[in-house]
């Protein structure tokens, strides 16, 4: 008997997903390359702001510097006014002056300047902060120095000085008669200035 005609081989084609595509690129594609250029923006910005923070950080470290800078020569220029010629310690030059005077000279630069040049006869009274109390200007001035209280005016002086931005200060009185004077750093609470100030009229404390 004769095989039966085979009418044509049965052919099986394989059905494979179709990917969509647009201008070549899957869709896929697209959103990994925006995903790419988030990430590298994104570490961009933040490196940017780092920079700027450090930037502006030390142009502000920068001009905090230059404002101690120039306060601490304000203040050493307050220090060389410091004098007891009249038997009461200021930072302010005497006005009256002369060879009858307590004071010989207004004068910072001249060596006269700081002590008085006379026990002046006319002061019967006690001058003030001598203990042992005394009317005598030299006595006083001499009591004032070993106390260390002769240092006071200048203290005051620099207390009574604006703050720099972005500081504090203070100042004080220290055994060595000489002052010291601390800034510190609002921002980060750190020390950053320490100056140990000695006035000329300290040379003239016995």
């Amino acid at each position: 008997m004769a095989a039966p005609a085979r009418h044509g081989t049965s052919r099986v084609w394989a059905r494979q997903p179709r990917v969509w595509r647009a201008g070549g690129f899957t869709i896929v594609e697209p959103l990994v390359l925006v995903i790419l250029l988030a990430i590298v923006v994104s570490g961009t910005a933040v490196v940017l702001t780092s920079v700027n923070r450090s930037s502006a950080e030390a142009r502000r470290v920068v001009t905090m510097d230059e404002d101690i800078d120039s306060q601490l020569a304000e203040i050493k220029q307050l220090s060389g006014r410091l004098t007891c010629c009249s038997s009461v310690c200021t930072v302010t030059p005497p006005t009256v002056v002369g060879a009858t005077a307590n004071c010989a000279t207004a004068n910072p630069l001249d060596s006269r300047y700081f002590y008085p040049q006379r026990d002046d006869p006319a002061t019967t009274a006690t001058i003030a902060g001598t203990s042992p109390a005394t009317s005598d200007e030299r006595a006083a001035v001499d009591q004032l120095c070993a106390s260390g209280a002769f240092l006071n005016p200048l203290v005051t002086a620099v207390n009574a000085l604006a703050q720099p931005a972005g500081v504090t200060r203070t100042a004080a009185a220290q055994a060595n008669r000489t002052i010291r004077v601390i800034y510190t750093d609002t921002v980060n609470a750190r020390v950053t200035r320490v100056a140990n100030i000695t006035p000329p009229m300290a040379r003239w404390c016995p």
